[in-house]
């Protein structure tokens, strides 16, 4: 098999006049009980688009001001489920669901909002969308 005894970490996000380009990435190691960067092991993925699929791990706040998302009065990503903007934020472009948007809650509707924001991506890039909502 394939096995492997490193991972992969972004390190930034690069790109000119606010549209991505690229992802700047390091391989880590195991050493000394965690993770760390290896030696001369930074390397570049063309992107266009990213999802940050991060679950309830603390620096959603963080995220959020970096984006310059609108938060609702507990902190999460403001954002609307139904509708023509539905899982849009405030920013263009920026979609969000599940923890980010509704808080910590049960997987079931992580999931459910993950595949319906899936389906508004969809139609947002396409213009429409064969995706189940």
């Amino acid at each position: 098999g394939c096995e492997r005894d490193w991972s992969v970490a972004t390190k930034r996000f690069e790109g000119k006049d606010g549209k991505l380009e690229k992802l700047i990435c390091v391989r880590l190691e195991w050493k000394d009980g965690k993770m760390t960067e290896m030696p001369n092991s930074e390397f570049e993925i063309k992107a266009d688009l990213v999802f940050l699929a991060m679950g309830f791990v603390s620096p959603a706040a963080q995220v959020l001001n970096a984006f310059g998302v609108e938060k609702d009065a507990r902190g999460n990503a403001k954002a609307t489920v139904d509708g023509q903007n539905a899982y849009q934020t405030n920013v263009p472009k920026v979609f969000a669901a599940g923890d980010m948007r509704r808080g910590q809650s049960l997987v079931v509707w992580a999931i459910r909002e993950g595949r319906q924001a899936a389906q508004a991506v969809d139609e947002y890039l396409m213009g429409s969308s064969v995706l189940p909502r």
